[in-house]
Parts: structure tokens; sequence; C-alpha cells
């Protein structure tokens, strides 16, 4: 019988050394067992020369390990376990894990991945786990050797297929660079045979924001389902269901944050010290409960009297912003109405809630949000947001990240504000083009307005001069062979673009909207072989990565709407004596950066704005201009920012600026490799 676990930690050393004593191998067997507790017959597995020593399985007690499931299953993947599941996982850490389960942290990270391979085995369509057959079967892939784990295991049958991935390339190409392992260097031999024999634009696909599947956040369920087909002319519901789902989204990812995360158990603290976690309430609580301090989450707006107010789905509540400061700083980020925001302050006596401090609400990683939503396929490719991970993607999302890394020699070329009715425009375009003809990038990105005035169809002439700008474009491309026929041009438009400016006269139309009408291109078709007229904004699905490409003039927006706030100075500004620290020496251009960069990603949206403000397309906006998950990379072209290239919670936003100023050209070089971008400027 397995010893007990001790109620009081003995000694690390003794214990350490009496738990490292290899157990006696278990009798052959000649058949494999369902029973996933019992070992696989060493027949059946294929071990080292000098294989790692077992470590002695202990007893576990329900209640030890209720509350760190608890915390597992359903606070981070909204698993709800039954009685018999939870039993079946006391044995299997228990066996797995030893009696250092808990100090070392091993049973939590075990649990946890059986959490993740459980959602990808039921397809996320199960959230009650029982200790049935379903469990099981997860419990029992742990012991089958794969090719992370046997060294031995031959091409022939590894279950890293190239045809599974596309098809002409052959199996050894990715077991040459090792069994698996994302971090482990690929030899030469095998980089140059990816090179030669994979085609990038066999796994580059642009998604269209109108051909974009919806995802849904479902509250109760707590994960994303497919949504019904988005139409143009919704009923008048989906005006709020919009602003309902970015409430959800952002509060699901707020309650999962370190800062907002409850604990499961919590010990009596001395009055005075400080909370181990916030907790939010609802604005319908607040009635009755004057002179508390309280911490609210909801939306900016003003009410019909002209006063700003929160709203959340409980009710509203009138702001008293006088005394409001934001955290960190002033400068960290834009406050504008229609923005969700974090507020402490204190609910007076007449029903207005005076607000001390604000918080935009923090983002979560990609790699954090794939071990929660990781079965999803948000752009309906192929590839789920799990694959994008490095250790939880499974064989094929390793072995896809493997092949993109190998591709270094991949480039994207994105282009701002391209007006070809500029006569220098096509000067520095032509610059451009003879720098990369020698080696082509994969993609040219070239993003509007495509005119310096809007174009309307009413007008013949403006429409004629519009089509006679392509064809010059087309008559520059045609002395680039190499351009032509490697390399893909994808036009996003911008406000003065048609058909849109029809009805704006070149200010801010409705969004989502659609491309460049192809009647425009057609000659521009007939010299490059690959020709994409996408929307604005859209997304780029390249391996394992999601780059979205935006167009919009979202700084002037932001500074036209702010909030302002008093001048009063930060605690961060002060040192412990109470005397004044100078505060970082940061550029001007580097502060509007990061604040144009902190504010778009922590809402989560490209659109953070009041439908007076942006009008959007009521039934696309929710999943068409979200930023959650968060993108590998972004491509937001905003011409009245100087160039930059900056990362942010893992996410790299770019911004090539106005292409053409004066005597100097300017863009983005994106390595989907190395996931990085670098700004070029260049006069010619």
């Amino acid at each position: 019988m397995p010893p007990q676990l001790p109620q009081n930690k003995p000694a690390k050393s003794t214990l350490s050394s009496f738990l490292r004593r290899p157990p006696p191998a278990p009798p052959p067997s000649s058949e494999l067992t369902s029973d996933p507790f019992v070992p696989l017959p060493p027949s059946s597995i294929r071990h080292s020369p000098a294989p790692a020593p077992r470590v002695l399985a202990v007893e576990i007690p329900l209640s030890i390990l209720r509350p760190i499931a608890f915390r597992v299953f359903t606070k981070k993947h909204n698993l709800t376990l039954k009685s018999d599941a939870l039993a079946l996982l006391c044995q299997f850490v228990g066996r797995k894990c030893g009696a250092d389960w808990r100090d070392s942290g091993a049973g939590e990270k075990l649990l946890d991945e059986i959490a993740r391979r459980w959602k990808r085995a039921e397809a996320a369509g199960k959230i009650l786990v029982d200790g049935g057959d379903s469990l099981k079967s997860v419990l029992k892939s742990f012991d089958v050797p794969t090719a992370a784990n046997s060294p031995a295991l031959s091409r022939t049958n590894s279950n890293l297929s190239a045809m599974e991935l596309a098809g002409d390339i052959p199996s050894s190409m990715l077991m040459a660079g090792g069994t698996g392992d994302v971090e482990m260097s690929m030899p030469e031999e095998a980089r140059d045979e990816i090179e030669d024999n994979v085609d990038p634009n066999d796994f580059l696909k642009i998604v269209d924001a109108f051909e974009m599947p919806k995802t849904v956040y479902n509250v109760s369920k707590k994960m994303f389902e497919r949504g019904q087909k988005p139409s143009f002319f919704p009923p008048p519901s989906a005006k709020t269901a919009l602003f309902r789902a970015r409430y959800n989204t952002l509060y699901s990812r707020l309650q999962r944050n370190e800062s907002f995360l409850a604990p499961t158990y919590s010990k009596s603290a001395p009055s005075g010290a400080p909370k181990s976690h916030y907790k939010l309430t609802p604005i319908s609580a607040l009635l009755g409960r004057a002179g508390q301090n309280f911490m609210l989450f909801g939306m900016l707006g003003h009410s019909p009297s002209g006063h700003l107010s929160l709203y959340d789905p409980t009710g509203e509540i009138a702001l008293d912003m006088s005394l409001a400061q934001l955290l960190p700083h002033a400068d960290a980020n834009w406050v504008c109405p229609g923005m969700f925001m974090v507020l402490d302050g204190v609910y007076e006596e007449d029903g207005r809630f005076t607000v001390f401090t604000l918080l935009s609400p923090p983002p979560e990683r990609r790699e954090q949000s794939a071990d929660v939503f990781g079965h999803v396929d948000f752009l309906g490719n192929g590839v789920s947001l799990d694959m994008s991970h490095l250790t939880h993607g499974g064989p094929q999302g390793r072995t896809m990240r493997r092949i993109e890394e190998a591709l270094s020699h991949v480039r994207w070329v994105a282009v701002g504000e391209l007006h070809l009715d500029v006569p220098r425009t096509l000067e520095a375009l032509r610059h451009l083009f003879t720098r990369y003809s020698s080696d082509p990038p994969l993609v040219f990105i070239l993003a509007g307005s495509f005119s310096s005035i809007p174009v309307t169809p009413g007008d013949a002439p403006s429409v004629r001069v519009y089509k006679e700008n392509f064809d010059a474009l087309a008559s520059l491309l045609a002395d680039f062979p190499s351009i032509c026929a490697q390399s893909t041009l994808l036009f996003v438009p911008g406000d003065n673009d048609p058909w849109a400016s029809t009805f704006s006269g070149g200010s801010a139309s409705a969004w989502p909207r659609k491309g460049v009408p192809e009647v425009f291109l057609n000659r521009v078709k007939r010299v490059v072989s690959d020709v994409r007229c996408a929307s604005n904004p859209c997304r780029l699905g390249y391996f394992t990565s999601e780059v979205v490409v935006c167009r919009d003039d979202v700084a002037g927006r932001f500074q036209r709407s702010a909030i302002r706030f008093s001048k009063a100075r930060s605690a961060e500004e002060m040192d412990l004596d109470g005397h004044d620290t100078p505060p970082p020496v940061v550029d001007t251009d580097t502060k509007l950066v990061r604040k144009l960069v902190k504010t778009l990603l922590d809402q989560g949206t490209l659109s953070p704005f009041p439908l007076s403000k942006r009008p959007v397309l009521w039934d696309f906006a929710a999943h068409a201009l979200a930023l959650y998950p968060l993108p590998t990379a972004l491509f937001l072209i905003e011409p009245n920012i100087h160039p930059f290239a900056v990362t942010y919670e893992s996410c790299h936003v770019m911004n090539p600026g106005r292409f053409l100023v004066r005597h100097r050209a300017s863009w983005v070089e994106y390595a989907p490799a190395e996931r990085k971008g670098v700004v070029f400027e260049e006069g010619f």
C-alpha cells in the first residue's frame, strides 16, 4: 500500500533521496490494458539507454486536491469536475508527481495540461468532466510515447506527417532538426530543404472582415461559440448586443487577471493589511451603501442630460471626476467615452460616484488566451489558437512553427497613405520596387487612401482619373517582372477610396468597409500574378501567426475625444520621503506611440468609441474589429503618427506612416519568422 501523504513537510534532503530510488519494474505483459493507471509493458515502449528514475506514488486525499483542481478546471478552463473525476485525478497526480506534487508545482501543471487535452478531445462541447472513459482516455494519452519523448521513433510511422501539412514536404526535413523541440536549433541542411520545398504562399490566407467567421462569447458556458451569419441589416437588438459582447469579453479577461482572481482558500488577514485581490461590484449593488468604497467596471458614456456616466449590464451611475487620477500615470493611455474602464471610488448619498483612480483593463497575452480558448479557430483557416502556443500546440502546431522559423528569408513590406495621383509617389514606388527586385517579399501591403481627394461616382472625371492612377501603377510594375511573379499585392482602402467616399466625402465611414472595387485594378491584374483587394480592416493567417492590417486615423480621434484630468501629481512621481523625483525623460513621439498602442490593445478593439464618433456595422464590429485574443502582429497604418515598431504584451505593432514626405519614403519590413518589424526611411 502506498504511503500516506504526511501532514507536516519532512526534511527535504531525506525525503528527496528516498523518493528518487526507482521502484521495481512491473511484470511484462503481452496486452495493452484500458486502465490508465496500469503502466504500459516495456516491450511496447523504446526506452533510452538511461531512463529517468520514477517517483514513488502517493495517495492524495480529495480534500487536499479539491481547491487546486477547482482553481485550474473551473476558474481557468471553465470546466466542472464531478466527484468521481476528482477521485481519478487524485490517483493519477499522486502516481505521476509523487509526494512533491504540491510543493514543486508539478501537480498544478499536470492538472492544467489535463484540462487542455480534455477540451481538445471533447471539441469544447462538454464542460462537465466525469470519471468515465473520456477522462481515462485523456489520462492514458500521457503514457503513450510521442515524437517529443521517443527519440527512437522512426520517420515512417511518425505522426508529424508532411502530407498533413503541405502535401509535398518530405517528412525527413520535419524530423531533422529534432523531435518536436521548437527551441532546438535546426541544422542548415534541414533549413535549406524546407526553403527549397515549401512554398510560403500555400500557408498564407487573407481573411476579409466580411468573410471572417463570427464568434460569440457565451457567458453561461464561458467559452466562444460560432454565431449566426452576420447581416448588413440586423435587428435593432444587434446595437446593444455589440457593447454587451465587448463587456462580456473584457470582464471575463479581467476575472482571469491575477489581481482580480479570488483565491480558493484564504486566511484571516489582520486589519489594515493590503488586499490579496480586487473585487468588482455591479452598479445595481450600490443602492443603500452610501459612504463605502467600491471598484466598478463598465463603459464610459454621456447620459441624455450631458453628464459623464458609467454603464454596465445592471444599470448606470453618474460620475464625479473632479478628483480622478489615471493609473499608472497621467499619460498612460487615453480615456474617452465608449471605453471600458475600472474605477475606484466612493458611492455618495446623492447617487453619484466620486472617482479617485481609473485603470484601463489590463490585456491578456496571446499565450494566456490559448490556455483558455486554445481550441477555437478565430480566423476560420483551420489553425486553432492553441497552435500558436509554443508548448501546447501539439505536434502539428510545433511542426508549423518550425517551418515558419526555417523560412527566415520571407519578408512582408507595408506602405501607408499611397496617393497615386501625386506624381512623386510613383517615383518613390520605383525606388522601393528597385530595392526589392532582386529578392521580392512575399506580400506588399499597399494601404490607401489611393487618392488625395475623395472619389465620387457621380463625378465622371474623378472616377476616370482614379482608374488612370492604377493603370500608371500597372505600367510601373511591368518593369519589375520578379515582383509581379513572386509577390502578392494586397490593397487596403482608405477614407477617400470608393465607394464609401460617395456618402462620407472623405470623412469616417461605417467600419469595417469593403475593399477597393476590382474594376479599377483590371490592368494591374494583367501584370501581377496575385492581386488581392481586402477590406479595412483585414487579417492575414500565416502558419501559426495572425496579423491584423488596419488603416485608420485613430490618434486624432483619441485626442479630440479624450477626457482631461487634473494636474495633481501621482504617487509614483514622489519618493518615500516625500521629495520630488525627476520624471524619466521620454521623447514626445515615443509617449504618443506608447499611449496609442496601449489604449487600443487594452480595450481589445480597433474602435473603442461610441457610434456617434465612429459608426460601425453592428453585426460585424464585435468580431471583425476585435483585438482579442491579441494578434501576433498589428499593422496600424496611421499617417498622422511618425513610423514606429513596438511590442506590447507580446503583440508587435507597426506603423509605416505616410509613404511620401517631401523627398523621403518610409515603409515597414516585417519578418514573420522573427515576428519583428523594422522601419525604413530613405531619400530618393
